[in-house]
Order: C-alpha cells, then structure tokens, then sequence
C-alpha cells in the first residue's frame, strides 16, 4: 500500500479543532488540500504529521502556536484613525481589510471595533496563539 512520503502528492481532507473542543469553520467544513510532501507549502507539523499515513488512514496531529502561526502578538493590534480608510469602505467587526507597505506587500488585518474616529485592526493570523488539533484523513498518494 502506498504511503505519505517526501516528494509524493498527496490529498488530505481536515479539520481544526482548538482546545476548547470547537471546531474552526464548524463540523461540517472537512477541508479537502492537496500538496507535495517536503516543498513546504504547508505547516511543516502537518507535513511531518502525514509522513508513512496510508490511504484512508485517519491521524490526530497537535500544533502548538510555535509550530503553528505563532504567538499572538499584541503589538499587531492597532488604533487608526478612521480617515485613513477609503470613505466608501465599510468597516465593520469581523471584516478582512488589506494594507500595502512600502516595498509592495499586501498584508490582512482583521477589523476588531469601529467608532467614529477610529478603527482598531489586527495582523494577527486568525489561529495565532492557539493550539491546534488537525483531524486528518490521508485521501490519495500519487
């Protein structure tokens, strides 16, 4: 039987689970992702996770936030004011909105609160500083 080895194709189906026992996105949002083995297109936990699982295998692989996106860092978490955003924007709580620095690079925050002057965002990765529990089945190896 083929298994999950650096250099092999491989398509996983997953989902997230957080220590609270809730289920990023819900319990109906298995993940279907496919990626080669060791070209580090996904969290390396995970690839190293899947190595010698066989089709149709089922696995539990932990994350913890060094592995995973990181610490949660409170200096991403930012005031500005609300004249910086374009006037026909709407911000509101939850809302994904992009920033491109200098040297081009597009980066997301998250809006977390909106008043009349001000809107605070955060470039924190959504997953961040939590522990991470990645329920996978091993879907094909090519």
């Amino acid at each position: 039987m083929k298994t999950a080895e650096k250099g092999t194709t491989v398509t996983i189906q997953f989902s997230i689970l957080l220590d609270n026992g809730s289920i990023v996105g819900g319990p109906e949002n298995k993940t279907p992702l496919t990626f080669t083995v060791g070209k580090g297109k996904v969290l390396r936990k995970l690839e190293d996770g899947i190595l010698g699982m066989a089709v149709k295998e089922n696995r539990k692989i932990h994350i913890d936030p060094a592995e995973g996106y990181g610490e949660y860092n409170k200096d991403l978490v930012l005031r500005v004011e609300r004249k910086h955003f374009p006037p026909d924007i709407k911000l509101i709580p939850g809302r994904t909105v992009q920033y491109q620095n200098r040297s081009g690079e597009r980066v997301n925050f998250v809006v977390n609160d909106v008043d009349e002057k001000t809107v605070t965002i955060d470039g924190n990765h959504p997953l961040a500083g939590l522990n991470l529990t990645y329920d996978v089945e091993l879907l094909e190896v090519r």
